[in-house]
């Protein structure tokens, strides 16, 4: 099992009540579909997670037993100590190289696509970093620092930052010195041209402070504008996660430049062949609106409702797939970010509801049948799902029904 399941209702507890907190101080830091749209991507992430975690696991573990230089004793609180403290000087270089490497940015773009700043921004994480996240620990393993020391410590360094994503926190005064603080992460999510590619600190703001980069949040500067430079503008879980390497790979298709076919994955982030296009210059970050597609409070509602359903799903699988067999796994993840993204739809897809709805759940109930085959699904399950999709399909319908019919009333009527 993994024990981040047991962090998943604790950060629904705080969301919540980082929400009431926003209402009671009529702030308007949160947006319903923005929200949705970063819990998906961190509930597709962690989902994902099972079928390729085995990566780092497997490499990290056999770097260490064939490279390790010195046996440290798990029993050492030193080597605790100094296993926490390596991690994240290793997690800046990641981080760091995550922003200015095209590939690797490609990766974590979807940690900084969120164009608002709470708590379900800390849960938006990428599901491909697993692919060349694990290079930058390396030295770790070389030094001997034991596998179980090495998941702990990163797991503890993932837990810290996911208080540093709010806006109600102030600058905490000598805290920001030395501490990743909510006022100096803000900084690191900021697109503004002062605050671009600063504050890569996990826990220990110190390696910005040594390596020279550092930016303090300046409350007399224009305010923060989030997200990237180049907006998602998409409540879809699986683009936010495709967009920059499907990009990347038609300026490699289009470019006669054998070099920058090779090359421009590994250039500085934002490189595109001459041939393909111009240098890109910073845009006006303030001369648009951010992406908020209108939508009914019902629908809202709906979605709500459904996506809660997925909380718990998320939380039953990543509580038992130590039990199951890979392809269970592996079928039923599918499954997952096939829901997630349907509902990413329906927050922007307003006309196709009932459509995308019944494939979503023809999808749950073909899932069904394949694990009926190996494992005894029960009748009472079957029954739930037919009631839930009776239910669901009705109530959309009106939905849908409500939407165009008040569409039909605002068109001005032809004399």
């Amino acid at each position: 099992m993994d024990y981040i399941v047991f962090a998943i209702p604790v950060f629904i507890l705080l969301i919540a009540i980082e929400i009431i907190v926003t209402i009671v101080r009529k702030k308007d830091y949160y947006r319903f579909s923005d929200a949705i749209n970063s819990l998906s991507a961190g509930m597709i992430s962690i989902t994902s997670g099972i079928l390729t975690k085995i990566v780092s696991v497997t490499i990290y573990a056999g770097l260490f037993s064939v490279f390790a230089l010195w046996d440290m004793s798990v029993e050492s609180l030193w080597v605790w100590v100094f296993g926490f403290l390596f991690y994240d000087l290793c997690y800046y270089w990641t981080h760091r190289m995550g922003h200015e490497i095209n590939v690797l940015w490609a990766a974590h773009a979807v940690h900084h696509q969120s164009e608002e700043y709470n708590l379900t921004t800390a849960l938006r994480q990428t599901s491909s970093g697993f692919i060349f996240g694990w290079l930058f620990y390396v030295p770790m393993a070389v030094v001997g620092i034991p596998p179980v020391v090495f998941f702990t410590v990163g797991l503890i360094n993932l837990l810290y930052q996911f208080w540093v994503h709010t806006r109600h926190v102030p600058k905490l005064g000598w805290f920001e010195w030395f501490f990743v603080t909510p006022s100096n992460h803000r900084v690191h999510h900021g697109k503004n041209r002062r605050y671009l590619d600063k504050n890569y600190g996990g826990v220990f703001i110190l390696w910005d402070r040594l390596f020279g980069t550092f930016e303090e949040e300046d409350e007399q500067y224009e305010p923060i504008r989030y997200g990237t430079l180049k907006p998602l503008r998409s409540w879809n879980p699986l683009w936010a996660n495709l967009q920059l390497y499907v990009e990347l790979w038609q300026d490699c298709r289009a470019t006669r430049s054998w070099k920058d076919k090779l090359t421009l994955w590994f250039r500085k982030t934002g490189y595109r062949p001459s041939d393909v296009a111009t240098p890109m210059k910073m845009p006006d970050i303030h001369a648009y609106e951010n992406y908020k597609p209108a939508v009914a409070h019902s629908l809202m509602f709906y979605a709500a409702f459904h996506f809660a359903l997925m909380i718990v799903a998320t939380l039953a699988l990543m509580s038992s797939y130590h039990l199951m067999p890979m392809w269970f796994n592996t079928l039923w993840v599918v499954v997952f970010a096939v829901q997630l993204l349907v509902i990413g739809w329906l927050l922007e897809k307003s006309k196709k509801l009932v459509i995308l709805e019944a494939g979503r759940f023809a999808a749950v109930a073909a899932a069904l049948g394949v694990t009926h085959l190996q494992l005894d699904v029960s009748a009472s399950l079957w029954w739930l799902l037919c009631v839930l999709v009776v239910i669901s399909l009705l109530v959309l319908s009106r939905i849908q029904y409500s939407e165009s019919a008040q569409v039909h009333l605002q068109k001005p009527r032809e004399v």
